[in-house]
């Protein structure tokens, strides 16, 4: 921007020109000067850090950081210093890219004009003397200040433009040799963008132009986009765990997102509930419909209510308002919580939901202070916390009886194939150990929890292991059809009195069963005969399969193999990923209503349905655990730290969960594992601390400004104890007419969450080509919104990110490519079906890295450290050949080798003196400090996941090689749908915003 001319702003943003700071593009430039014959200085190259300035939040720079007088907003958003054409600028936070440039045509990425205007390449003279330099009313003086006058003044005789600089003219100057036409077919290009010469670019042909003409001149080489100063998820993590690690986050902090759930900081509750059990896609709700329908970001919440907290933050406060129970509002029924406004006094309150008036109970009632506050409010933690429980009173029982604690059932095929790949070996060798960590284990007497014992192939096996009986007793249900319940006393029992039972039971298991030559298996009369016992003994539970196959024996639920691999690819494919018939489906339902979950462990070497099996598991809130062609070596230890991590983990039972919002608002969709049989409530027949629940918000009506949106979300439940409990998260937002507002109160991570359980659960009706484009279409339409109404002055062949949302192109492409939406499918149709059911109530942190893997370098670790290596772009050019990395999603981590690794690390880590002697079936356990360390990272990892990923070990171009080039979200993939780089896929979506826009 020439000396005296104003930068454009953007909705608050500063981008331009205090001296030092990096300018829009390298267009503009600090106190950029042009004389008569003077050349432009270079740029000056800015390194990567944040740019801060004040917005009215309250929060100031670090200390020390100098401000520019020209700066005037706050904004966390880092300063990208950029040879091609991406910054992120100071706030409402934006993000900028240029044209793509660098696929063809001799562009250089920074020679890029206003609209209409083409150049040459570095070197490239501005044109011959009496060339106008813009429209008619603006001169370009001495200075390099603008002029306005009645006549034109040409740019000065000669001056030439460095390589790399780049002279930004007024809007609607045009410059070039005639039959400049665009690059090569495929090259993105946008307004403004330079375009090569027909045939042959002036960077190619090595020619300038100046007055004199064509001119030989030193060729330049072409530069592409530089991907490192694109926005990418490991740079944003880390400037957020900078700026934010181990700060206090207070809850009612308006319009700031929490920090990434990546970052560990300290919650506060002072009145809003904790970001770790629910999050909302934006921290400033719209004030209208049609804003929504503009900007087609999803408005809605994310809710995790039984989620672990740290041992640091204060635990949930238990209130218990005696024999009437909580207090409610007697017309929305909204709980009390701290945005109820006590009026008349202390004798009524204003309900938060509703605005309905409600008499305040005798035994509640308490004085206001001078500020219209309860004089109590302090000691009461449910008008002072965000999320409390209430004790709820037998109205809440179902049929007005106290609960039992729940009851666990174990569930074993004995066929012939759980024989041969050893499972009822393992089983029997380590169940014993994981029930000795039963939730309440450590409570005095033991866990509450009593625990029965089924096995069958096709028939079922009772046990009776009654602690006053000499040894187990087995009883045998050959009528499958029509099943019953054999025994109740002596089945469910207490681990801490039967153990020597079970465990004499367990132990004489595999002998009993081993001659079983029987194949065939039943599946759904077990799992009903689990749950009517339970159901006989007054009890909720949980019932854990271990199952081999396709249940194909004759008998209720019965399954046949439908897998028809012509379908896979075509708009039939959906009809694979549905449930089979309507056995399963009921069976879950009857299941959700006796307040019982169905944990599913599959062993399968071939198809057994887990798109049938499986959503009968998640929607009574159970899990699916697949095991493909199980081997004990390889896979053992995996199913058994799974198994006890199901097990130990914090589980209640026979759960409701309602969500209510304020005036105007109303949830309207839900998506998750979980049966609902109205259009309000969640039922569960358990729900534990990973599962997570989406819920989208829509308006009723027109809200103001002034006007809070508040949410609550009431989860009722019994724990392991018998007793009924209300667990109630409260969160109150504010509301805001301005696009501005929204989009800088975006939470990247809620959003892509909630759209990736959005976008699996329209995979179970609609083709992925479909889904693909809407969903493209919509990340579209979310950011040419922000450049049309945020930074509407922004020339228009750049593409503008805003800062909240500047990872969404990456995280949309890496959605896309996940092997739960690709159709065909790159897995197997069972593991399709597995990680979609998995992906539906998958916790936040866990769907960060599920679409953007972790990737760290081993080679070069240290030894002595304690820490994670640092985390690597998912990108192929990050690789050495010399280097060892290991990537992970959640699922499975694999062990990278390059092909030119030092024998000394293939002799510390695998005790070979070479790569190619290198053994892939497993990482050995050596005696050095180097193979501590990896193995002790990978222990780490293991260790902060939901499930127990599998190892898998590849060498630089061996055929096993592919899992983790696919596991390499940036690059190019191999199917039809994972051509698209991370590169092309914003190329694509910079096309579709100029469409948007015109």
């Amino acid at each position: 921007v020439p000396s005296g001319q104003q930068a454009p702003q953007h909705g608050g943003v500063q981008y331009g020109v205090p001296s030092g700071q990096q300018g829009l593009l390298g267009q503009q430039m600090a106190g950029l000067t042009l004389g008569p014959g003077t050349k432009p200085p270079p740029p000056q190259p800015q390194p990567m850090g944040t740019g801060y300035s004040r917005d009215g939040d309250g929060r100031g720079p670090p200390p020390g950081f100098p401000l520019g007088p020209t700066v005037q907003t706050y904004a966390p958003s880092p300063a990208y210093h950029t040879t091609g054409s991406y910054m992120s600028s100071l706030g409402p936070p934006t993000s900028a890219l240029g044209p793509p440039t660098g696929a063809s045509g001799g562009v250089h990425p920074q020679r890029q004009g206003p609209p209409g205007m083409t150049l040459g390449p570095p070197g490239m003279a501005l044109g011959p003397p009496g060339m106008a330099l813009g429209p008619p009313g603006m001169t370009l003086g001495p200075s390099g200040g603008v002029q306005r006058g009645p006549s034109v003044l040409q740019g000065p005789p000669g001056m030439v433009q460095r390589p790399g600089m780049m002279v930004q003219g007024p809007p609607g100057m045009t410059q070039g040799p005639p039959g400049m036409v665009q690059g090569p077919p495929g090259m993105a290009q946008g307004p403004g963008m330079a375009q090569g010469l027909s045939g042959n670019s002036l960077e190619h042909s090595g020619m300038q132009t100046g007055p004199g003409g064509m001119t030989p001149v030193q060729q330049q080489p072409r530069l592409k986009i530089d991907s490192d100063q694109m926005p990418n998820p490991i740079t944003v993590m880390k400037q957020d765990f900078e700026q934010r690690s181990g700060s206090l986050f207070c809850t009612t902090t308006r319009g700031i997102p929490p920090p990434l759930v990546t970052t560990q900081f300290t919650v506060q509750d002072d009145g809003n509930s904790s970001p770790r059990y629910m999050r909302a896609t934006m921290y400033t709700i719209p004030c209208t419909k049609d804003m929504v329908n503009s900007c087609r970001i999803p408005m809605g919440l994310v809710v995790q209510p039984m989620a672990t907290i740290p041992s640091n933050e204060r635990s949930l406060q238990l209130v218990d308002h005696g024999t009437n129970g909580p207090i409610r509002c007697n017309r929305c029924k909204c709980y009390i919580n701290p945005y109820c406004r006590f009026i008349d006094g202390g004798r009524h309150y204003i309900c938060p939901i509703c605005e309905a008036s409600n008499e305040v109970p005798m035994e509640y009632f308490a004085h206001l202070d001078h500020q219209g506050r309860r004089t109590d409010c302090q000691s009461r933690p449910e008008l002072c916390y965000g999320s409390v429980e209430f004790v709820a009173t037998l109205d809440y029982c179902k049929e007005g009886r106290t609960p039992k604690p729940p009851g666990y059932i174990f569930v074993m095929d004995v066929s012939q194939a759980n024989i041969q790949n050893g499972l009822l070996t393992l089983l029997s060798s380590t169940l014993l150990s994981v029930l000795q960590k039963l939730p309440g284990s450590e409570e005095e007497g033991g866990s509450p929890i009593q625990v029965g014992f089924i096995t069958y192939d096709k028939v079922i096996h009772f046990y009776n292991v009654k602690s006053t009986i000499g040894q187990p007793q087995m009883m045998v249900m050959t009528d499958v059809a029509e099943v019953f319940v054999p025994m109740v006393d002596g089945f469910l029992v207490s681990i801490t009195e039967s153990q020597a039972l079970v465990e004499m039971l367990l132990s004489q298991l595999p002998e009993m069963f081993s001659t079983n030559k029987t194949s065939e298996v039943i599946l759904e009369p077990v799992i009903r005969t689990g749950m009517e016992t339970l159901k006989a003994a007054g009890r909720n539970g949980r019932i854990f399969v271990f199952h081999s196959g396709l249940p194909s024996h004759e008998a209720p639920g019965v399954l046949r193999n439908r897998l028809d691999t012509k379908l896979l690819g075509t708009e039939k494919e959906k009809t694979l990923l549905c449930s089979a018939g309507s056995g399963y489906p009921q069976l879950a339902e009857d299941c959700v209503k006796a307040g019982v979950a169905v944990e599913l462990f599959l062993f399968p070497s071939q198809y057994c349905d887990v798109a049938t099996l499986g959503d009968m598991a998640t929607t009574t809130g159970g899990e699916v655990h697949l095991y493909q062609n199980f081997r004990m070596a390889d896979d053992g230890e995996r199913f058994v730290h799974d198994l006890q991590y199901s097990v130990s983990r914090l589980t209640v039972f026979d759960a409701v969960m309602r969500v209510r919002a304020s005036t105007g608002l109303r949830p309207t969709g839900f998506y998750g594992a979980f049966f609902m049989s109205n259009t309000t409530d969640i039922e569960l027949g358990s729900i534990d601390s990973d599962k997570v629940v989406a819920v989208e918000i829509k308006h009723d009506d027109k809200l103001k400004e002034e006007d809070i949106a508040f949410f609550q979300a009431a989860l009722l439940y019994t724990n392991i104890f018998g007793q009924r409990r209300l667990r109630i998260h409260n969160l109150a937002l504010n509301c805001s007419s301005k696009f501005a507002d929204l989009y800088r109160s975006c939470e990247v991570d809620t959003i892509m969450n909630f759209l990736s359980k959005s976008v699996t659960k329209a995979a179970f009706s609609m083709v992925y080509k479909t889904i693909r484009d809407n969903f493209t279409h919509q990340v579209a339409v979310i950011l040419a919104c922000y450049r049309k109404q945020c930074s509407s002055q922004s020339p228009p062949g750049q593409l503008i990110l805003p800062e909240s949302l500047k990872l969404m192109p990456m995280y949309a492409n890496c959605l896309l490519k996940s092997d739960a939406l690709l159709a065909p499918p790159v897995l197997s149709m069972d593991e399709k079906s597995w990680l979609m059911y998995s992906v539906l109530s998958m916790p936040l942190k866990e769907s960060v890295w599920f679409l953007y893997p972790r990737m760290m370098a081993l080679h070069d670790v240290d030894p002595d450290g304690k820490d994670l290596p640092p985390l690597l772009r998912c990108a192929g050019q990050k690789l050495q050949e010399n280097g060892v990395y290991l990537i992970e999603n959640g699922f499975v981590m694999v062990l990278w080798i390059g092909q030119n690794i030092s024998s000394d690390i293939a002799t510390n880590l695998f005790g070979v003196p070479s790569a190619v002697q290198i053994p892939t079936e497993t990482l050995p356990a050596l005696d050095n400090p180097l193979s501590f360390r990896v193995r002790g990272i990978i222990k780490q990892l293991q260790t902060q996941k939901q499930h127990c990923m599998k190892l898998y070990i590849t060498k630089q171009r061996d055929k096993t090689e592919g899992l983790f080039r696919r596991m390499l979200k940036e690059d190019k993939g191999v199917g039809q749908w994972e051509s698209t780089t991370y590169t092309d896929f914003l190329c694509q979506i910079h096309r579709d915003i100029k469409e948007e826009l015109t």
